[in-house]
């Protein structure tokens, strides 16, 4: 069955939610900071689609893509994840993807490592996908790693990169490293312009700019 995640556009403000909520209540998720970067990873791990796979991994995978059942689709892609090859790798994808809807970030995570992309945008979502989970699991040192390396395997595109930027920024920001906060805003006001025309996010950009700058007093 195909996934189609809906897009949610990160939102800066609740960055200053994240450690409230983990210190009132460890065992619940902290969605402050999880963004549905799922959309890059499954619009794009369709790449995978049509590059030639072994012919066991690609059987299980067109298997899991007709099925109705989500159990028996589940199933398929993990067999097909243990093929390997491409098909075996945009199995990965998908079963991570899955794990992640489902809360099982730990599994999630297991899936993402193994996987590999050589395109650049796919390799960007798997990386973001981690930092997700990372978030999740409040471990925002290994989240800020991931991001980091999704901005490097982005190689400077124009949507995914500043999409990524935000996220870095609510977890400086949770973590009170505020001039860090402000050099990731900065980054994209001054190189990703059209991103905030085309999100609409100008004014509120530099708000949160100019809020992290007097936070680090400078």
């Amino acid at each position: 069955m195909e996934i189609k995640p809906e897009i949610n556009q990160p939102n800066p403000a609740e960055g200053d939610e994240l450690m409230a909520k983990a210190k009132a209540n460890k065992g619940k998720l902290m969605g402050a900071l999880v963004f549905c970067i799922v959309i890059v990873v499954a619009a794009f791990a369709w790449f995978f689609i049509n590059q030639a796979g072994s012919s066991k991994a690609d059987e299980l995978v067109g298997k899991a893509d007709v099925e109705v059942n989500d159990s028996i689709a589940m199933k398929l892609y993990q067999e097909a994840a243990e093929a390997g090859h491409k098909s075996g790798n945009r199995a990965k994808l998908e079963v991570a993807i899955r794990y992640y809807n489902d809360g099982k970030y730990e599994d999630a995570l297991k899936y993402l490592n193994d996987a590999s992309a050589s395109d650049e945008i796919v390799a960007a979502g798997i990386q973001s996908l981690k930092g997700d989970c990372y978030v999740n699991l409040e471990r925002l040192d290994d989240a800020v790693k991931a991001y980091k390396a999704a901005i490097s395997d982005a190689d400077e595109n124009p949507d995914i990169v500043p999409f990524v930027l935000i996220k870095l920024a609510n977890i400086y920001r949770a973590q009170q490293n505020y001039k860090a906060e402000y050099e990731a805003y900065k980054t994209i006001i001054d190189e990703y312009p059209s991103y905030q025309f085309a999100q609409g996010q100008q004014t509120d950009l530099r708000k949160y700019m100019e809020r992290a700058r007097i936070a680090a007093g400078e």
